[in-house]
């Protein structure tokens, strides 16, 4: 490959590279998904991660700068869980994004209540992996997923996470979801089988027009 690349990421145990253009498509993607969850200027936000996932969570950071947002990091791993609690509760965070298992895993094995810890956070996005524990413990998040290459992202709990058609083609064929670039990108590749699933074509009442993904969640 002889492209400049902003980066590389990683996603199924595979490499992800991410050119300069494609990083802007994925910024402008990240914005919309930020404008569905109603995240502005002023709103601290705390984006849990680890560094293979740049290319999935770095357009994130790059939006929320652009739209004037307090962005902080946690790593999403059992044993940074006490951060994501702590930085929680000291930024008053309007949204905490991308929670997942490890990091609910973590919460727990050092005695935090789920409740205590994300109930008064208005937005919180969590993975398929924390969806059912958070709602059992009376929080109510959206699902963020990490599908292949792209991140869906749930405007509302139930209603299904919007993949970006601007930037993804996503197809259904045999009780599975399949991703793929609409345009040429850094990464070279035809469909991704990314999850079990189906999808809802359709006006969303958060005004999105993608294609929603439903049953992420067991």
């Amino acid at each position: 490959m002889t492209a400049a690349l902003w980066g590389i990421g990683t996603f199924d145990g595979v490499d992800f590279p991410v050119s300069p253009a494609d990083f802007e498509a994925d910024t402008a993607a990240a914005r919309r998904a930020l404008d569905s969850l109603g995240i502005s200027s002023g709103d601290r936000v705390l984006v849990i991660g680890v560094v293979s996932e740049c290319a999935h969570l770095v357009p994130f950071h790059e939006a929320l700068r652009q739209r004037g947002a307090i962005l902080s990091g946690a790593d999403a791993t059992v044993f940074d869980a006490p951060r994501t609690a702590k930085l929680t509760r000291q930024l008053g965070a309007r949204a905490v994004l991308a929670v997942n298992g490890a990091v609910v895993d973590g919460l727990a094995a050092e005695g935090f209540d789920l409740a205590e810890v994300f109930g008064s956070v208005p937005v919180v996005a969590a993975r398929p992996d924390a969806v059912g524990r958070l709602r059992d413990a009376g929080v109510a998040p959206v699902v963020w997923a990490h599908l292949g290459p792209a991140v869906a992202v749930e405007c509302a709990p139930g209603r299904g996470a919007h993949v970006d058609e601007v930037v993804w083609e996503v197809t259904e064929r045999e009780g599975g979801v399949f991703v793929a670039p609409r345009s040429a990108r850094a990464l070279a590749t035809g469909p991704c089988a990314v999850a079990a699933a189906s999808l809802e074509r359709g006006p969303c009442a958060c005004g999105r027009g993608d294609v929603r993904v439903m049953g992420l969640v067991a």
